[in-house]
């Protein structure tokens, strides 16, 4: 038995060298949603930066407190009163945040200078007791030499260790100073190109 398939041949229809070519139309509600998300980002970045030049001081003045001397006290502090109780660093103000580590980067590096000075007033007294003791060891009892001796020993030991914690406090101050000056110098940066570039959005509105 044959079968008979048919087939049928469509053939396209071209327009060849048309004129006939159109432009899809402007799509005026999508231009409508930029704006307002543009907007909308706009107006959240303006809060944000007026938000930090509101807090800015009051977080400086916390840093400078000499009452809040450990860092569980002075991040208690900086969360109630700067921080509206926002304990996630991703709810934060960003610009807070940021300046915080510039501020706690100067505080540690204020820290390292308080120690250095703590150990040089040590090395000075030390230096004075050794003095002492060597002046008193010459009219000393033949017992009581060997317990001055011991004693002028243990200064010696003491004043070895408090320079060698002042050179490498020294070498640490150093890095320290070069980073927070980094941070503080790109600090400044991020935040003037920030108000440029809201200044220049606020231009073409």
């Amino acid at each position: 038995m044959k079968y008979l398939i048919n087939f049928r041949i469509f053939e396209a229809e071209e327009e060849i060298g048309t004129d006939n070519i159109k432009s899809l139309s402007d799509d005026t509600t999508l231009n409508s949603d930029t704006k307002s998300a543009i907007s909308s980002s706009l107006t959240d970045d303006q809060k944000s930066l007026a938000e930090f030049n509101q807090k800015k001081t009051m977080m400086e003045n916390i840093f400078k407190d000499p009452k809040i001397s450990d860092d569980a006290a002075l991040a208690s502090k900086l969360l109630t009163d700067v921080y509206a109780s926002k304990k996630e660093t991703n709810l934060r103000n960003t610009w807070l945040t940021k300046f915080e580590t510039v501020l706690r980067m100067e505080r540690s590096k204020k820290a390292r200078e308080e120690a250095i000075n703590k150990d040089q007033d040590s090395v000075k007294s030390t230096n004075d007791d050794i003095y002492r003791l060597d002046r008193e060891l010459k009219d000393a009892s033949i017992k009581r030499k060997p317990q001055i001796v011991a004693m002028i020993e243990k200064n010696k030991k003491t004043l070895k260790e408090l320079k060698d914690n002042i050179n490498s406090n020294r070498r640490l101050l150093s890095q320290d100073t070069i980073n927070w000056r980094k941070k503080h110098e790109d600090f400044k940066r991020d935040m003037k190109t920030e108000e440029e570039r809201i200044k220049n959005l606020l231009s073409k509105k």
